[in-house]
């Protein structure tokens, strides 16, 4: 089984760490807006928007005040980048792979299979590699006008089906609703099904009449889209890992404007939310999960040999795939050397979960201390 027991304390705010971070030079309030397009309920604000705008306020004794939009107001997903570049907010969360033009490595990385199921791991690995590894990751953001903070992973993408399936024989010519993406589509076409780009909100209807057999979710949306209705059963194995929703993306001008102090506070508060989200969704989707076993309606799976044979061979001959886009579409002269890289942190998170008993808290505690703590935040961004 791919989810792990995540410990359940509860993650204590990290104010205190950030008491000392600001002077009484910064005598001057601030007023932030921060965009956050998803529901208001979504772990992302409960877990880690809320939280940080509380740390923020009690380490700036008051200071700095953060304005949170939700649910597509003012922007939406797709609209967010934009929307910083243009001064609308001061910071929100935006899906990178939306920009591949803009974040081409940033793409890359995130079509790399990794060798591991655990997201807490990976949200490590990720953003150890991305803010210390990658000069050109970078120089992207900086070239888009934006600063980099983190990004979360999201639990892995299983399949939810409309019937019982068991074999890649069962999965073939179904109609699978995918979450958009090249690397996606390509793993579809493999497994002989047929792909279907549809939103969210609609798999419930489309599922319920017929018109899409499987989709391709995290576990949790069997009760956030209350798929248990219409689903009769759930493989639990790992597709693929989104790892490239970054919540707290700065506008350029914004991040400028606010002192190395506040900086360095938005830092060490983000480092811990990272993990805090990451840990918060492996928990929805394993909830999700037991509450399926306990209905005894929905048939829990764990994927077959067969199954997971095949999706290691498609793995293994999607690499060159990846490595040729790499070069021929994102101007990526080294895609091995980066794939490298990557997994070798991704080894070293895995050693450090060990360490931790997979405690997000924790976890969030050695990504600000191993990673966060060692950005300039006189320099860094700017």
């Amino acid at each position: 089984m791919f989810y792990r027991a995540l410990n359940r304390t509860a993650l204590t705010a990290s104010a205190l760490l950030l008491a000392g971070a600001f002077t009484a030079d910064d005598a001057a309030a601030k007023s932030l807006t921060l965009n956050q397009y998803v529901l208001p309920k979504h772990v992302v604000v409960t877990k880690g928007s809320i939280p940080l705008i509380e740390e923020i306020k009690e380490a700036s004794d008051g200071e700095i005040d953060i304005k949170l939009f939700t649910g597509g107001t003012p922007l939406s997903a797709q609209a967010t980048l934009g929307g910083l570049q243009a001064g609308a907010v001061d910071a929100g969360m935006v899906i990178l792979t939306y920009h591949p033009a803009e974040f081409p490595v940033i793409q890359y990385l995130n079509d790399l299979a990794a060798p591991t199921d655990d997201t807490l791991v990976v949200a490590g690995a990720f953003n150890e590699y991305v803010m210390t590894k990658c000069q050109r990751c970078l120089d992207e953001f900086k070239a888009a006008g934006v600063v980099f903070t983190g990004s979360y992973t999201a639990a892995p993408l299983l399949l939810v089906n409309r019937e019982v399936y068991r074999t890649p024989e069962d999965l073939m010519a179904k109609r699978v609703r995918i979450p958009g993406g090249d690397y996606n589509s390509r793993w579809a076409d493999y497994f002989g099904l047929s792909p279907i780009n549809v939103g969210g909100s609609e798999i419930y209807e489309m599922m319920n009449r017929g018109a899409v057999d499987i989709t391709l979710n995290p576990a949790a949306i069997l009760q956030t889209h209350s798929l248990a209705d219409v689903a009769k059963s759930v493989i639990t194995m790992p597709v693929a890992m989104h790892r490239v929703s970054s919540p707290f993306v700065f506008a350029a001008g914004s991040w400028a404007d606010l002192s190395e102090q506040e900086r360095r506070a938005f830092l060490d508060s983000t480092s811990a939310a990272m993990m805090r989200i990451t840990g918060a969704y492996l928990e929805e989707s394993e909830a999700a999960l037991d509450a399926a076993r306990a209905g005894g309606d929905l048939e829990v799976i764990e994927p077959s040999e067969e199954l997971k044979a095949k999706m290691t061979e498609f793995q293994e001959q999607d690499l060159d795939t990846i490595y040729r886009i790499a070069r021929e579409q994102y101007k990526i002269e080294d895609p091995e050397t980066i794939r490298d890289d990557f997994i070798t942190l991704v080894e070293k998170w895995k050693g450090i979960a060990e360490e931790t008993g997979r405690d997000a808290q924790k976890m969030g505690e050695r990504l600000r201390d191993d990673v966060y703590s060692n950005l300039d935040a006189s320099s860094y961004g700017l």
